[in-house]
């Protein structure tokens, strides 16, 4: 009974593409990347909160990159968060904590993992294939020292066309702040 009400609840979105970096360290070039999204409402009500559950994996530019090949990841971001939709209004609270072990343009590895918390709003239509997440946070990955820097986060994704259960989208994110940033946007394919 619990497996059936977890799978009736349970959204998973993957996606494959490249990923072009514009940052203030960046090369400006294009980066292989794939990305497991999960959204899991904890019951069936319409009101109740959703835990997410981000993955996004990559390797460096002009580098083959093999999903089933855990060798061929260069980077990899994780994100944990819960939203609450709203009352009245076609948008979800969210707060959530992450960790990166590398951005797109670095090209070594850090020592210690880049970890961020964000909180803001998230707007996205009822199967969450097209979503906008505007909010900001005490962040470690615009700064190389592992710093925390005040800083203002924007991602989204907009499905583009949709055949039966595949999609080709638009994705893309920013992470605002002080004297550097970093912009990645890109065409992804998945379902």
């Amino acid at each position: 009974m619990l497996f059936l009400l977890a799978q009736a609840a349970l959204n998973v979105s993957i996606v494959a593409g490249g990923i072009s970096s514009l940052g203030s360290q960046d090369s400006y070039s294009i980066s292989p990347t794939a990305s497991i999204e999960t959204y899991a409402r904890v019951s069936e009500d319409y009101y109740a909160p959703s835990l997410n559950i981000k993955l996004n994996l990559s390797s460096l530019p002009e580098e083959d990159f093999d999903i089933t090949n855990t060798a061929s990841f260069r980077s990899l971001e994780f994100e944990v968060g819960i939203e609450q939709r709203l009352p009245r209004v076609y948008a979800k609270v969210y707060g959530g904590f992450g960790v990166a072990t590398r951005l797109p343009g670095e090209d070594k590895p850090r020592v210690n993992a880049a970890k961020y918390f964000t909180g803001g709003v998230r707007f996205a239509t009822d199967d969450d294939s097209s979503y906008i997440y505007v909010g900001g946070g005490p962040d470690q990955r615009l700064d190389f020292d592992g710093r925390y820097l005040v800083t203002a986060h924007i991602a989204g994704m907009l499905k583009l066309y949709n055949y039966k259960d595949a999609k080709l989208s638009l994705k893309g994110d920013a992470i605002l702040g002080g004297q550097s940033s970093l912009v990645r946007i890109g065409i992804v394919v998945g379902i």
